[in-house]
């Protein structure tokens, strides 16, 4: 048994759970939730997840509660954000986080719901040091916290309206007043509840049209994950509008290249950087056509990524020892978000198998901050632009697609599953904005035909 989140802290309770007899949801679920206060700037109950789950068959089944398109957002509130910093209420997406957390409990949990939630709440009502991590992207997004002040600095300051700094304690008092009424009540609290009455009159303050109807339509999307051969391996990855198909498109270009196990020479390195770059370059052109397949009609487009034929193709379109212009990988542009997420990874004595990446998408999301609940609200919507625009932004009304109510935006999440043929299982995902596929693909590239650990 073991948990792996992006701190010991919650890694440790995650693993607390699994001591008490927890199945690797209770360890995801607690886990995540301790993240919502170590790291809030990634992930929280305001936010939306992508889970995949293998149970003791090998089946892997994926939950995807990102955040959707609200009933009354307006295609102008997509036109070009001058600022490029996308805050604000209009970016909000309906939260799927506790809704997810509920399905997938009430499927594989054993410990109640209410005990997934007391390590948290005690967390945030008595406080914790200022994490370093968080400490410092609070200094990239100072303007929003500090210079022009918003509700967020009612935890991220002190009184005198300063970041708080490393030897300062960071407190979430509301924050733990809400789990504690969702840990007695159940995720209706928030979608049915006073809490989301509360939080819903916070963004109508901020400015926002999110309602209580979109709260309580959101729906968990539950598929099959998507299987790809990768040698002895097989890879388990999230469907559309997730990045796994774009995982498998870059794994598929290279597995083919001839790689030396254990450790190649410097040339080969040289090379193989120089393929794997190439394909990402591929990869980032084809993130275009990554949509929510209910509201798609780029369906085959999409399922061709993870088909060898059209790896094959591009492979051939890879020139040994030079480059081209973004026009011929179809007009890449270097993304700019590589910040954000979280990411757990729970494997339980009974076999089953947990990896689960959560975001409220970029740091501190929008920046809206629910006094009444103290929850941190995300801004989803935004990367409806980040992947729709030629440019990386919502040039024109057009770039947001007529995204409808209901849609998931596209997303380089992917939390996969790999199995080898001897038996072995790996859980494994990543953060950090538009980098986690392409992050995650030279890591997988690495374990399974160069022979690396983790490690």
């Amino acid at each position: 048994a073991a948990v792996a989140a992006d701190s010991k802290l919650c890694s440790d309770i995650g693993k607390e759970m699994l001591l008490q007899g927890g199945s690797a949801v209770d360890g995801a679920i607690a886990a995540l939730l301790c993240t919502s206060v170590v790291n809030p700037q990634s992930m929280g109950i305001g936010g939306g997840s992508i889970l995949a789950i293998r149970n003791k068959t090998g089946n892997v089944t994926v939950y995807n509660f990102r955040e959707t398109v609200p009933k009354n957002s307006t295609l102008s509130l997509f036109v070009y954000n001058v600022d490029l910093n996308f805050a604000g209420s209009q970016w909000i997406g309906v939260p799927g986080e506790l809704r997810g957390y509920e399905a997938v409990h009430k499927l594989y949990g054993k410990l109640p719901w209410a005990k997934l939630f007391e390590p948290t709440i005690k967390l945030a009502r008595k406080g914790i040091p200022m994490p370093p991590y968080l400490s410092q992207r609070m200094v990239i997004k100072r303007d929003i916290i500090q210079l022009k002040p918003t509700a967020l600095s009612e935890v991220l300051c002190n009184k005198n309206n300063v970041s708080l700094g490393k030897e300062e304690i960071l407190k979430f008092p509301k924050l733990a007043e809400t789990m504690e009424t969702i840990a007695k009540q159940g995720a209706d609290a928030f979608y049915n509840g006073m809490i989301g009455q509360d939080l819903i009159q916070d963004i109508k303050n901020a400015g926002g049209t999110l309602s209580m109807e979109d709260l309580r339509s959101f729906k968990v999307q539950v598929e099959n994950a998507w299987t790809v051969p990768l040698g002895n391996i097989r890879m388990h990855i999230p469907p559309p509008p997730s990045g796994g198909p774009l995982l498998a498109f870059i794994l598929g270009i290279m597995k083919d290249y001839p790689f030396t196990a254990g450790s190649p020479n410097v040339n080969e390195k040289i090379q193989m950087y120089h393929h794997y770059i190439e394909a990402v370059k591929f990869a980032n052109g084809q993130k275009k056509n990554i949509r929510d397949p209910i509201f798609s009609d780029r369906k085959v487009t999409i399922k061709n990524m993870t088909c060898q034929s059209f790896s094959n193709r591009i492979r051939k379109m890879i020139s040994p020892n030079s480059t081209h212009e973004n026009t011929y990988y179809n007009n890449v542009e270097p993304p700019f978000d590589n910040f954000g997420t979280t990411h757990v990874s729970v494997m339980d004595q009974n076999g089953l198998v947990v990896s689960a990446t959560s975001t409220i998408n970029q740091l501190f999301g929008g920046a809206v901050y629910s006094p009444r609940t103290g929850i941190i609200l995300n801004n989803e919507l935004a990367d409806f632009c980040f992947h729709n625009a030629t440019n990386n932004f919502c040039s024109t009304a057009h770039d947001f697609c007529l995204s409808p109510v209901g849609e998931r935006p596209p997303s380089s999440m992917a939390p996969t599953i790999l199995e080898s043929k001897s038996g072995g299982v790996l859980a494994i995902g990543g953060s950090g904005g538009s980098m986690i596929t392409t992050a995650m693909a030279l890591v997988n590239l690495n374990l399974i035909f160069f022979d690396s650990n983790i490690e």
